[in-house]
Order: structure tokens, then sequence, then C-alpha cells
């Protein structure tokens, strides 16, 4: 897997694509022979990771005047969160209907969930690695997303990537146990344009269907 990857780096460089998307293609999570609880699985660790960076994106860009930027750590999440936050950074720009916002440093989880079997995750929301990678939040705090997950596994390297179809409302205060994302709804993509969706309800219970 990890030369094919490498094949669609190179491969993508050089006709000027987007990489992200064509390492996935190439290397990606195989979907179609995942089980549900796999699927159900990826679809939690997904959603876990992108509320860390949605709250560490609306925390940033507090107070931040329109037409600014800011740069922040991801910081930890205390709660239901399976995610332990080991490293990661974020640029927010206040634009004035939204919160544009990029990984500069991908960032670096562990989870408990069963996909992972303690390895290091990375989620990236970087324009470098695909022109359309980003996340954006708007005034009412819905967002929208498109990104890709990696999982440094010691034998073999797993990819998939996440993008959102419908928006989902980043909701959170400071009586509750942890933030949560509800409301919309995304799919997951893996090599062969296999993909997935996966949903919020109005609790922030997360679903898959094939």
């Amino acid at each position: 897997m990890k030369k094919l990857c490498l094949v669609a780096i190179v491969t993508a460089t050089l006709l000027g694509c987007n990489v992200g998307d064509e390492v996935v293609n190439h290397g990606g999570i195989d979907v179609d022979n995942l089980s549900h609880a796999d699927l159900q699985n990826y679809a939690d660790v997904t959603a876990d990771a992108l509320t860390v960076v949605a709250k560490a994106a609306k925390d940033c860009a507090e107070n931040l005047p329109v037409g600014n930027s800011n740069e922040c750590y991801i910081p930890e999440i205390q709660g239901n969160i399976d995610i332990a936050v080991t490293k990661g950074r974020i640029k927010v720009e206040k634009q004035t209907d939204r919160v544009v916002i990029h990984t500069i440093e991908a960032m670096q989880f562990t989870t408990h969930n069963a996909i992972a079997n303690g390895e290091i995750i990375s989620l990236t929301l970087d324009k470098n690695t695909d022109d359309d990678y980003i996340m954006a939040m708007n005034n009412s705090n819905q967002i929208t997303f498109k990104g890709m997950l990696v999982n440094t596994a010691d034998n073999d390297t797993t990819y998939w990537s996440t993008e959102s179809t419908s928006p989902l409302t980043y909701r959170y205060n400071i009586n509750e146990v942890h933030p949560y994302i509800t409301n919309g709804s995304a799919i997951i993509s893996g090599k062969g344009n296999q993909y997935f969706t996966w949903s919020a309800d109005a609790d922030g219970d997360i679903s898959v269907i094939r």
C-alpha cells in the first residue's frame, strides 16, 4: 500500500492533481469489505476528531476581528470524547459570515476505538495536501469540511477521507460534559471511490449507511 501511495503522490504532483484524494483513491480503506461495526468505528473516530478541531477553532477565533487570522495549538478535551490529542495546530481566518480553518500541523491523536489498536491517527485539513481540504464554521456554528485521516500503524498505513454532504452544527456550552456535532451528514471515502455515509442526529449520536 505504501508503494501505491508513493506513486499516487508523485503522479498527483506531476499532473497538478489533488494529492490527498489520489492517495485515498489508490491506498485507502476497503470500504466494501468492512463490517457494519467497522464502518461505525470509522465514523465515530472521524466525528470525534472533527469535533475536537471545531472546538479548538471556535476558541481560537473568539473575539477575532473580521479580516484577521490567528494560530492556536489544538488542546485536549475533557469529557466523553475518546480522543487524546498528542499534537496539532490550526490557523483560523475570520470572515464576515464564517471562520475558515486549516491545520498547519496535522492533529495527531490516539483513541481506544477498535480501528486504532493504540496507533497514532492524524487528521489533516491542509490546503497544501489537497486544495479543497478545509473546515468552515458559519455564524450559526454550522460546519462544513473535507479532510484526510491516516492511521500510522507499524505494519501498514491506512488512509480515508471525509467530506460533509450537509452542514453539521457544533454545539457546546459550559454546563455540558463535552462538545458534539448534530443534524448533518458526511461521507467517508476509501480506495477505488468506495464510500459510505455517516450522519449525526439532534443528540449527536452517529449512525452509518453503506
